[in-house]
């Protein structure tokens, strides 16, 4: 069926692929919040239609041939150039890039038209286009798969391995344009198995703005906008309503915080609530699960075998007093209440433990603040005390 294609279906096929391809990225680029890049990305299919037109009455235009033949390759390296540099931006949002960049191939390659009119020898133009094509399609397969580490979403190996495959079948026409013998594809098939590609890389864009947004909803869904920590439907779910004998539960509260707010402001006070969290958050071991209960209390899971719950307390007790806040000043020392709960034969469901952290919290505010309190004793120890 493909090797019966001709060269004027296969161009029209590829613009028309372009088209359809540019129309859903300019959609989905409308359409959502994770959109950085995909408007690049239509844009590099629009100059590849534009060129691929050209290419087409280039061949149906003989007086025109040599103009029309040396813009489309010029318009050809340009859309490649701004489709790497796009899925290199979608791959990364944050990433900064110069756009002008994708400017200098296709400048070169227009210089190069002019002094040397390869563009006139469809071998010469032909190699040069598909090498080129090979090398921007590997390079963005690298860099897509690369920054997996930063972001594995499940979608993304399947495009870095959609660029490569593509990439490969670029250098498979170069060689065999260059070598003007085809073996392996004869020229229809090669341009219909781009085209093809071409879908799919659609496609699978739309997959990856899609599965990025919906981690992007989970996110908010779990975690608290002003802290970044597990919010409290987050942490009652992921914490086993039947706790194990030596998990134990720790309440943190901010002392006199509504104090704070009212003297100080709530920006103040959504500072003291932000970088107190990101400090506590770095002292816990790996196993335990930090969240915001809301207000100024908090929540801390600490695992059997994670390390001794009194010790784990003071120390947060220590950091979060030695934290200093540039909206209140040098001199001003915010602290902070702990109650602790352990899980016993007595005493393991998530509620109750929470309920006697709670009262534990109660007790160290009861003391005088900037307490500690162990609710199996109900007792203060008088070296974690500090005088009120």
């Amino acid at each position: 069926m493909i090797n019966e294609l001709d060269m004027p279906t296969v161009l029209f096929l590829q613009k028309t692929s372009y088209i359809a391809g540019a129309l859903t990225l300019g959609y989905l680029r409308l359409t959502s919040t994770e959109s950085r890049g995909v408007g690049l990305l239509a844009a590099s299919f629009v100059v590849l239609a534009v060129a691929s037109t050209l290419a087409g009455h280039a061949e149906t235009h003989p007086a025109l041939y040599g103009p029309l033949s040396l813009m489309s390759i010029v318009l050809a390296v340009l859309g490649y150039s701004l489709l790497g540099l796009a899925f290199v931006l979608i791959s990364n949002p944050a990433r900064k890039i110069n756009i002008g960049l994708a400017l200098l191939p296709a400048a070169l390659t227009l210089a190069a038209g002019v002094v040397t009119a390869f563009h006139l020898n469809n071998t010469y133009r032909a190699s040069a286009f598909n090498f080129l094509a090979c090398l921007t399609m590997a390079a963005t397969a690298f860099v897509v798969f690369m920054d997996a580490h930063r972001e594995p979403l499940p979608i993304r190996k399947l495009v870095a391995a959609i660029l490569a495959a593509y990439s490969l079948l670029s250098l498979t026409m170069a060689l065999e344009f260059s070598l003007n013998s085809f073996a392996l594809l004869d020229v229809a098939s090669g341009f219909f198995l781009m085209i093809l590609s071409k879908f799919v890389l659609a496609i699978a864009i739309v997959i990856f703005i899609s599965e990025r947004q919906h981690i992007k909803i989970r996110h908010l869904a779990e975690r608290d906008a002003l802290t970044g920590l597990y919010n409290r439907r987050f942490f009652n779910e992921n914490v086993s309503k039947q706790l194990r004998n030596g998990d134990a539960i720790l309440y943190l509260d901010i002392d006199h915080f509504k104090q704070l707010n009212d003297r100080w402001g709530h920006a103040a006070g959504d500072e003291v609530l932000a970088k107190m969290a990101q400090a506590v958050q770095s002292m816990l071991p790996p196993s335990a699960l930090f969240g915001r209960q809301g207000g100024e209390e908090f929540i801390i899971f600490l695992p059997s075998g994670a390390g001794d719950p009194l010790l784990l307390a003071e120390r947060v007790r220590n950091a979060v007093s030695e934290i200093r806040y540039l909206r209140l000043g040098p001199d001003v020392s915010v602290t902070a209440s702990i109650g602790i709960a352990r899980a016993s034969n007595d005493r393991s469901s998530l509620l109750e433990l929470c309920r006697e952290a709670d009262r534990g919290l109660y007790l160290a505010k009861a003391a005088g603040r900037n307490r500690v309190c162990d609710t199996d004793t109900d007792y203060i120890p008088e070296s974690y005390l500090r005088s009120g």
